[in-house]
């Protein structure tokens, strides 16, 4: 299997060097491991408020998802991706950590999951979706979005 590091910086020299970058939730401080790619995906929940809601980011680590009503941090929720590759048409079953919550609006929160891999095949599943959308949407991807 082909690395998902070495194929969007170019080499294993590069991929070792990727900085870590602070995101600022509330007053905690996260450190970001994982390049993150903007994309809309259908997530379901029995966790979630209304069973179902849509990411604004993905990574190798996990997703920035929209809800009407805030998780509590720390929770470790049970999630399906509705993603696909060339390879696979099967939604990934994982587990997700809540790390960071933060209320947008009077009647919007996001929030940040990070996921739990249970077995190497979870973790390439979604390796695999984040090759298949650099190799097929690459015009559609804003350049702030690659390194």
């Amino acid at each position: 299997m082909f690395n998902f590091f070495k194929k969007l910086f170019g080499g294993e020299k590069k991929a070792k060097e990727v900085k870590k970058v602070k995101i600022s939730s509330g007053d905690e401080q996260h450190k970001r491991r994982y390049f993150r790619i903007k994309r809309d995906i259908a997530i379901m929940s029995p966790d979630i408020p209304g069973y179902r809601t849509i990411t604004r980011d993905i990574s190798l680590g996990g997703v920035k998802i929209e809800l009407s009503k805030p998780l509590p941090k720390g929770k470790i929720i049970d999630i399906s991706l509705n993603i696909e590759t060339a390879r696979s048409t099967e939604a990934p079953h994982l587990k997700a950590e809540v790390v960071w919550v933060k209320q947008v609006n009077p009647r919007k929160w996001e929030a940040g999951l990070k996921f739990i891999y249970d077995s190497p095949q979870q973790k390439e599943m979604i390796e695999d979706y984040l090759n298949f959308l650099i190799e097929t949407q690459k015009s559609f991807l804003k350049m702030d979005e690659l390194p």
